[in-house]
């Protein structure tokens, strides 16, 4: 089964994502439904563990949308604990140099390409489909490396030109701390910073992703005028904190 979202990324064409920190099926049902490309379960912020994370993963591989793990961290076994539970695509926080983003894609490939172990797991139906897998596997995982620290923006040449990285995905809030203004995602440092990132991924031919928390139309066009191709809309707990809030703003604003 080919990775609709891995093929998007090597052709820098747009994919448009959601963001799940809500442990359930049933919002990823939702979620899926509504016509996602992709959606990513984030295991580094929020509380979902790898076991709900696989039942989120069945939700939406039944909507036809592809499964997305954030993993906690640039760390072997959860790399390879996400890729065994069913990820076809992994998002890896926190990569500051070339050196960790050749151990992320290391870590996601099988040998001979990389270091990935083999066994019998969900991504393969327990050993029904361990041969195919095996053999398609490499060809078929996303590796996206998050850039959100300053010492990152100094190393995206030698980051982005890494084997086996298919995107790279800025993270502003982090990135905006890393340079000393926590959360003023307009200041100077910071968007020069986002400019050489995307200048860096199209002279490397890598796609450029970001995630626009509130969407709205403006924030979404900026996003694709600038050159993103890899955008996460939103997450599953602003959708239902907007909507309950509009709800209740509207009841109350009715006569009594």
């Amino acid at each position: 089964m080919s990775n609709t979202l891995r093929e998007s990324l090597l052709a820098r064409r747009v994919s448009l994502g959601a963001w799940i920190q809500i442990g359930h099926p049933a919002g990823a049902e939702v979620l899926a439904g509504a016509g996602f490309d992709w959606a990513c379960v984030d295991l580094e912020h929020g509380v979902i563990g790898i076991e709900t994370m696989a039942d989120v993963f069945r939700a939406l591989e039944a909507s036809g949308c592809v499964p997305v793990a954030r993993v906690p961290a640039n760390d072997p076994l959860w790399i390879r604990r996400c890729l065994d539970a069913g990820a076809r695509g992994l998002i890896v926080p926190m990569v500051n140099t070339a050196e960790q983003a050749a151990a992320a894609a290391r870590e996601a490939k099988f040998p001979p390409q990389g270091a990935r172990g083999f066994g019998y797991a969900r991504a393969n139906a327990y050993g029904a489909d361990f041969a195919a897998y095996a053999e398609t596997a490499n060809d078929e995982i996303a590796v996206v490396v998050q850039i959100e620290h300053r010492e990152a923006i100094e190393n995206l040449d030698a980051i982005l030109s890494v084997g086996g990285v298919d995107a790279a995905f800025i993270g502003p809030y982090d990135l905006s701390g890393s340079l000393g203004v926590v959360g003023q995602l307009d200041h100077p440092d910071v968007t020069a910073a986002q400019e050489r990132f995307l200048a860096a991924c199209t002279a490397h031919g890598v796609a450029a992703g970001l995630h626009v928390v509130k969407p709205d139309d403006e924030n979404v066009r900026a996003a694709l005028d600038r050159g993103y191709t890899l955008i996460a809309l939103g997450l599953d707990v602003v959708f239902l904190r907007d909507g309950a809030v509009r709800a209740v703003r509207a009841a109350r604003e009715q006569p009594m």
